[in-house]
């Protein structure tokens, strides 16, 4: 299972990829991250929003299939 959710958070577009390790791997906060890569906090949430929608959909594909 955890090599699969790896797999699944490695195939994300950069930009989302890097904001969902530093938040569930470095357990790093959306201020934080924000300054680390420059970007307002709400560009934080929403590529955090758009990862979890991604890796959802992907995942339950994979589960059920």
């Amino acid at each position: 299972m955890q090599k699969t959710v790896r797999n699944a958070v490695l195939r994300l577009p950069d930009k989302m990829k890097v904001t969902v390790l530093l938040y569930y791997m470095e357990e790093r906060n959306v201020e934080e991250i924000a300054e680390i890569l420059h970007i307002p906090k709400g560009t934080v949430k929403s590529r955090l929003h758009q990862a979890r929608g991604i890796l959802r959909k992907e995942l339950e594909y994979m589960l059920y299939e």
